[in-house]
């Protein structure tokens, strides 16, 4: 339904309320057009259109006070949660500890707001105390097969004493992220909560669970802060952890990074030794009931399962494997793997039936001769972990032997190879190279709103690229792209002169080392941004004790001590130089005299390296289409944007861009390059 009139009264005095009382705020007309677009798309304002906006929000437009302004009335006027998602943990905090708080203060509507997060980020107290009594004597916790590839030392169950006291004496509250110093990975699996093992309302410790404690307070909350890896995986598995995804209003912030999460998170594998493990495991816990419920053992065909498992692995040594992979052309896996990977899967599957058979009567056994909470507890942990395992492993082979349809891209299927003690694993790998009907089956076909926003969302110059990647429909959404508030005008954008081109490697890496002697002020704050590692620690080799400012590498510390190095530096008025790669480009906020000149080695296409990139490119070629002007291309303009966007962050910043990358004058792509960055000054040396 429309606005009406109270709303929009509300939403505007909210944006008032800002305007008048936050400290340094400055009025920009994009924000004002962006809380309107947000307005008007949510509320069901523009017909025969759905609910979804893609906001490109440059740095500075005040875009999360945007959507939080008229996303939270809207959300609570039609009885929705409003979930926010982010692509990294920085983003999250910033809401919760400064933006959200800062937001109540202006927004006429109260509200709450909650942070959520997957389940095993908590502990389940059942798990903890079960392992702390580590009862020995049922064989459970010491047998390696049924619960343990190693079972835990004495210094991990005394780690695990500790927790569960202080869990019990309130000074914990059961989240992994509060812990100082978490406990192993292995130890944690087991003492986390799992939604294979978890019994809920039916465990004795339900009123203690700290899961169940968070949900509570997710179930009050108008605001939930999540983030892309969650909201995917929880609405493919069900959506069991978010509110109903109809009932919900999302706000993907840092959107352009939702395609890479979500191809992700569709990705498939599993590996011989896990596969030899899991048919162990479920072989001795199978044994375990039989003994418990006094019926005779079924038959688990072990040595079978090892016996496929060698014929595939005797077919993988004959594969040519490149860097430890290799990639069947077109995700057309070879007959011969085909026909072994069948057998496996068939008698997996038959594993699976007679498992189930087997669990069904151990609950009805438990329900007549309840036995001691220590046994239970734990054979039905080792259950649920089978369950889990034997699932994950047959939901690979299917997607790992199913026939694609060819009016779509291909699945991209590869084998992996790791060699560790003399002993080499293989895992087989499944993924989708075109996830953008998952992502309309789960949110954009069922959610009661969506808005897509980031500082890059398009591609020389269009919202294309991201349409093909995510799904959306550009005739049935909304877009918007908002102008910068910065004036770009004064700033050079200098495409130096470099007699070598960026694919002359070992030339054009001397001839950076020795233009960033002649061009870095040892005065200034300046970034260098490559596009590879080895040309990074080259460059920083050839440079080494020549150069005057101090020098911060990638890599030599964390990334938040190298910028607070750098920042600690130039307020003692020292000249500062960092080094850094992809992340450095984007999530960097250096502002004023922190940072001067930027310098870009080489534009950063992307070469298909990745199995899903490479089978996508050769499914293109395979079409007559072009992967570089379809994927490459798109993809470097939003890089070289964001890069660029390191510079200008406020008003009164000032400074200088340099490219070493003679592509962009000497190539036909240069000026589609060119054309879409912001309107700097754009000078080409001589």
């Amino acid at each position: 339904m429309p606005l009406s009139a109270k709303l929009k009264t509300k939403i505007r005095d909210s944006f008032v309320a800002l305007k008048n009382a936050m400290p340094g705020f400055q009025l920009r007309g994009s924000q004002n057009k962006m809380i309107a677009e947000i307005s008007k798309t949510l509320s069901g304002e523009y017909s025969n259109s759905n609910r979804i906006l893609c906001v490109e929000a440059p740095t500075g437009t005040g875009k999360t006070f945007a959507y939080l302004l008229s996303a939270i009335p809207i959300a609570q006027a039609n009885e929705k949660k409003l979930i926010i998602s982010s692509a990294n943990v920085a983003l999250q905090e910033q809401l919760l500890s400064k933006d959200l708080p800062e937001a109540e203060k202006y927004c006429l509507q109260d509200f709450q707001y909650e942070l959520i997060k997957g389940r095993s980020r908590y502990v389940c107290v059942r798990n903890l105390l079960g392992l702390i009594e580590n009862n020995a004597d049922d064989g459970l916790l010491t047998n390696p097969s049924l619960l343990f590839d190693e079972a835990p030392a004495e210094h991990q169950l005394q780690k695990m004493q500790g927790l569960f006291d202080d869990y019990s004496a309130k000074k914990w509250n059961g989240e992994i992220d509060d812990l100082t110093k978490p406990p192993e990975y292995s130890v944690w699996g087991k003492i986390a909560c799992n939604r294979f093992t978890c019994t809920a309302k039916s465990c004795e410790f339900y009123d203690e669970c700290a899961f169940f404690k968070a949900r509570k307070k997710i179930s009050k909350a108008d605001v939930i802060v999540a983030n892309h890896d969650l909201v995917l995986a929880d609405l493919s598995n069900g959506n069991t952890v978010l509110p109903n995804v109809s009932e919900s209003i999302f706000i993907f912030d840092e959107a352009h990074h939702l395609n890479t999460k979500a191809l992700s998170h569709f990705s498939l594998s599993t590996s011989t030794e896990f596969i030899k493990s899991s048919i162990r495991q479920t072989k001795g816990v199978s044994d375990k009931i039989c003994e418990q419920i006094k019926q005779d053992n079924i038959a688990i065909e072990v040595k079978k399962v090892d016996d496929y498992l060698q014929d595939l692995i005797t077919l993988f040594k004959m594969l040519d494997f490149t860097e430890e992979v290799f990639l069947f052309n077109q995700g057309q896996v070879d007959s011969a793997i085909v026909d072994a990977a069948t057998h496996l899967k068939t008698l997996i599957t038959g594993t699976l039936n007679k498992f189930t058979k087997l669990k069904n009567l151990w609950v009805d056994y438990l329900r007549i001769s309840p036995l001691d909470k220590k046994i239970a507890n734990a054979l039905n942990n080792a259950i649920g972990e089978c369950d889990q395992h034997l699932g994950d492993i047959l939901q690979l082979l299917d997607s790992f032997l199913q026939t694609d349809n060819p009016a779509h891209s291909p699945h991209s299927r590869w084998i992996s190879k790791v060699v560790a003690n003399k002993k080499t694993n293989y895992t087989l790998n499944s993924a989708q190279t075109d996830i953008s009907t998952n992502l309309d089956n789960l949110i954009w076909s069922k959610a009661a709103g969506c808005v897509l926003t980031s500082a890059t969302l398009s591609s020389l110059g269009s919202f294309d690229r991201l349409n093909k990647q995510l799904g959306l429909r550009k005739e049935e959404n909304q877009y918007l792209r908002l102008p910068s508030p910065f004036s770009f005008a004064k700033v050079p954008f200098i495409i130096a002169k470099f007699k070598s081109n960026p694919t002359q490697i070992y030339e054009h890496t001397e001839e950076v080392a020795s233009q960033l002697l002649e061009r870095i002020d040892d005065t200034q704050g300046t970034l260098v941004l490559f596009a590879s590692n080895k040309q990074m620690q080259m460059v920083a080799d050839l440079m080494d004790k020549k150069l005057k400012p101090h020098l911060l590498v990638q890599g030599e510390m964390s990334k938040k001590g190298i910028l607070e190095k750098h920042i600690s530096l130039r307020k003692q008025g020292n000249g500062s130089v960092i080094f850094g790669l992809d992340s450095f480009s984007e999530g960097v906020d250096l502002r004023g005299d922190f940072l001067t000149h930027l310098v870009i080695v080489k534009l950063r296409f992307s070469v298909p390296t990745s199995p899903i990139d490479k089978t996508m490119a050769d499914y293109l070629q395979s079409q007559n289409r072009n992967p570089f002007m379809e994927i490459s291309l798109p993809d470097a303009s939003l890089k070289l944007i964001q890069a660029c966007g390191r510079l200008i962050r406020t008003e009164t910043d000032n400074g200088k861009i340099t490219i070493f990358d003679n592509r962009l004058v000497s190539k036909f792509y240069g000026k589609k390059l060119l054309e879409a960055l912001p309107n700097y000054q754009i000078v080409v040396e001589k």
